[in-house]
């Protein structure tokens, strides 16, 4: 067990624009539960992005867990350090595609819903980035429907509550395992670029402060209850950014 310094309580905080979290309340209860078992941590997650982010401008310890579309943009005003990069099936890499059914131009997303996880901000943004000069024309007329997972996105266009979804390219496969007729009928009409899953980063003068914790998180995937944790944030676990190739290291610096 960890201990931190002076019984203060370390915290874990988390927002994560990507993913729709349908109850926060078991999110933290699950999350408090495991933590407290290693030492005097809790952990905090967040809805909102503002409140995140007036957060952490208004304190400087614990370890923040963010997407790297989010943290590119808080790095940019906010001094963090990325120490953990999350991994889904031995990858750490993520490509968001989108996906429709019988749409043969892309000019017929004018006035479609377009069903995705996540924040409308981040799918608009994943939207902007696939379709280039397109989007510009197109945005004011795209209509969001926000879905809890990748796997929802996908089946609403099925059931005919979305014109097309925004997913990652391993949902869009683990579909044909599910349901391999309604995968068949999804067309990839344009891909993003990759990009890293969850990033666990702490503010930079505090990169020694949290190695207690950091090593707390990176060891949840040999733990059975703690594996069982990540997946609820849609992981299987985690890698230290200084283990990973320099190349890729160098984008989240």
């Amino acid at each position: 067990m960890h201990t931190s310094i002076a019984g203060t309580v370390k915290t874990v905080y988390f927002y994560n624009p990507e993913t729709s979290v349908d109850n926060f309340a078991a999110l933290k209860t699950e999350f408090d539960s495991y933590l407290s078992g290693q030492g005097d941590y809790s952990f905090q997650p967040f809805s909102e992005r503002k409140t995140f982010e007036q957060m952490l401008t208004g304190q400087n310890q614990g370890v923040y867990l963010l997407s790297s579309w989010h943290y590119a943009q808080l790095n940019a005003k906010t001094p963090l350090s990325a120490m953990l990069v999350g991994v889904v099936k031995g990858e750490l890499l993520q490509r968001k595609i989108l996906l429709g059914k019988d749409i043969a131009s892309l000019d017929q997303l004018a006035g479609a819903t377009i069903a995705g996880a996540g924040s409308d901000d981040y799918l608009r943004t994943q939207l902007q980035q696939m379709l280039a000069t397109r989007y510009a024309a197109l945005a004011p007329k795209i209509k969001i429907l926000t879905v809890p997972k990748d796997i929802d996105a996908l089946m609403s266009v099925g059931f005919g509550m979305a014109t097309a979804a925004i997913a990652s390219e391993s949902s869009f496969n683990k579909l044909a395992l599910m349901n391999p007729k309604q995968q068949a009928q999804l067309k990839i009409l344009a891909s993003g670029e990759k990009s890293f899953t969850l990033i666990a980063a702490v503010a930079k003068p505090q990169q020694q402060e949290e190695k207690p914790l950091l090593s707390v998180i990176e060891a949840m995937a040999q733990q059975p209850n703690g594996e069982k944790k990540l997946k609820m944030l849609g992981l299987d676990g985690w890698k230290r950014v200084d283990a990973i190739d320099p190349a890729l290291a160098k984008q989240l610096r």
